[in-house]
C-alpha cells in the first residue's frame, strides 16, 4: 500500500499525538488525530527539550518558532538545599548545542504546544471527540466515538496518555503506579526574582526527601520552578490541582532563603501527584500501537518526558513510511527500535530519584562528596548518560 493511499488514526492530542500527525503528513501520510477535549489543553508548567527533541522539531521544520518562545539556558547546576553551594556543574548552551547538533531549551508547556499547533493543517484534527472503543481485522481498524460516529483507517495510535483508553482496551485495566512524590509547580514573573541574580540555568537543588527544579521559560519572561517531595499521601493527580502557598512554604522549611523567596513570590502553586508504570513487554497487538505516556510514563528527574514522546512520534512515522506495504511490520519496528531506549530512561528516571532525594545522612554526604570531585571541566566530555540521551539522532537510527 503506498504511503498515498495508506491512513492513519491517532488516539489523543497531547505533545506526542501532535507530533506523530506532523511527522505522518511530512513523509505524504494521511492522518486524523482525534482528541476528546474541546480545546488543546494549553495548561502545565515548565519543560525541558533536549537536544534529541529539538533535532526532530527542527527536521519538522518548527526550529524558528521554538527558538522564539524558548530558552536557552547556559548550564545545569546542582546546589546544595540548605547552604546553595555547588554540588555539580554540566554546560549547556553553546557548549551542549555544538557536541550534539541542536539546542537545549527550557519552554512553557503551552508554549511548546502553540508551537506544534501552528504546523497543523486544518481538517487533521478532531476536538470534542472522545474514542469509545477501537475494533481491528486484517484490513484495518476502525474507532468507534462517544457520539455513535466511527472512522477507519489502516493503524491506530493510542497517545492519550497515561490513563489510554487504548492500552485499556489492548492489556486490560490496571492503575498506574503512585511513585510516593507529589509535585508543587509555580510560575513566576521574571521581575518578581530579578533581585535574586538567578542564574541562567537549568537549577536543581537537592535536598532530604524533597528536590527543586528551576529555570526560565516564555523567553526569560517568565522563572519556572518544580518541587518533588516524597508523600504518603498522593495528592490529585491533575494540571490543576491547586495548593497553597503557605503548605509549599511549609514542605521547604528551612531550605535556602533564594528556594523560599521565589516560593513566597509565586502567584498560584500547583500540586501534583506523580505516577508511573512498569515497562510492557510490547507495545503493539496487530494494527494498534502505543506511543508517549501511554507506553512508557516516566518519573520527572531526567526531564524527559515530552521528549521521549516526540522521538517515539517521529521514529513511528519513519516507520510507517518505509514500511508502505506492511503496516503491521512497520509498528513492529517501531516497538524494536523504541522499547529499549524508553524502557532504559524510565529506570534512569527512578534511579536519579534515590540520587536527588535520599534521606540518609551519611548517603548524602557521601552524594556531595562524589559530585563535587567529578563536576565536567570546560575541556570535558559529557557523561555517558547525557551523550547517550542526547545524542540520540532518529533519523540515523532510521536509517540504521
Amino acid at each position: 500500500m503506498a504511503n498515498k493511499n495508506k491512513k492513519v488514526l491517532i488516539a489523543g492530542g497531547g505533545i506526542g499525538g501532535i507530533t506523530a500527525l506532523l511527522a505522518l503528513r511530512q513523509r505524504g501520510i494521511a492522518a486524523e488525530l482525534f482528541e476528546q477535549a474541546t480545546a488543546f489543553g494549553q495548561v502545565g508548567a515548565g519543560l525541558q527539550v533536549s537536544g534529541n527533541a529539538t533535532r526532530i522539531l527542527r527536521a519538522l521544520g518548527l526550529g524558528d518558532a521554538l527558538a522564539r518562545v524558548a530558552y536557552y539556558p547556559e548550564g545545569r547546576d546542582y546546589r546544595a538545599w540548605d547552604n546553595g553551594g555547588r554540588l555539580y556543574y554540566t554546560p549547556l548552551g553553546e557548549r551542549a548545542e555544538a557536541r550534539f547538533g541542536a539546542p537545549y531549551y527550557t519552554a512553557h508547556r503551552a508554549d511548546l504546544l502553540d508551537v506544534l499547533l501552528g504546523g497543523l493543517e486544518t481538517g487533521s484534527f478532531h476536538l470534542g471527540s472522545r474514542i469509545e472503543r477501537f475494533d481491528q481485522d486484517d484490513d484495518g481498524v476502525t474507532i468507534t466515538l462517544a457520539d455513535g460516529s466511527t472512522a477507519t483507517g489502516d493503524v491506530l495510535i493510542g497517545a492519550d496518555g497515561i490513563h489510554s483508553m487504548v492500552r485499556g482496551q489492548m492489556f486490560g485495566a490496571e492503575l498506574p503506579r503512585y511513585t510516593g512524590n507529589v509535585a508543587w509547580r509555580g510560575l513566576v514573573p521574571a521581575e518578581r526574582v530579578a533581585h535574586l541574580d538567578v542564574a541562567k540555568v537549568a537549577g536543581v537543588w537537592m535536598g532530604p526527601n524533597r528536590s527543586i527544579v528551576q529555570y526560565y521559560v516564555a523567553a526569560g519572561k517568565t522563572f519556572n520552578w518544580i518541587g518533588i517531595s516524597r508523600s504518603e499521601q498522593p495528592a490529585r493527580e491533575s494540571w490543576l490541582a491547586e495548593g497553597r502557598i503557605e503548605d509549599a512554604l511549609a514542605e521547604y522549611a528551612g531550605w535556602h532563603d533564594t528556594i523560599r523567596t521565589i516560593i513566597a513570590a509565586t502567584p498560584r502553586v500547583l500540586r501534583q501527584a506523580l505516577y508511573d508504570r512498569e515497562p510492557l513487554p510490547d507495545w503493539r497487538i496487530g494494527r494498534v500501537v502505543l506511543l508517549g505516556d501511554a507506553a512508557h510514563p516516566m518519573m520527572p528527574f531526567y526531564a524527559q518526558g515530552a521528549a521521549q514522546s516526540i522521538e517515539d512520534a517521529y521514529v513511528l512515522a519513519g516507520c510507517l513510511a518505509a514500511s508502505s506495504d506492511d503496516p503491521v511490520a512497520a509498528l513492529e519496528r517501531y516497538v524494536k527500535l523504541r522499547q529499549p531506549r524508553t524502557a532504559w530512561m524510565q529506570g534512569l528516571a527512578r534511579r536519579e530519584e534515590q540520587l536527588y532525594q535520599t534521606s540518609d545522612a551519611s548517603e548524602i554526604a557521601a552524594r556531595n562528596a562524589r559530585m563535587r570531585a567529578n563536576r565536567i571541566p570546560e575541556s570535558a566530555t559529557f557523561p555517558p548518560e547525557q551523550e547517550r540521551l542526547y545524542g540520540y539522532d532518529a533519523e540515523a537510527i532510521l536509517r540504521e
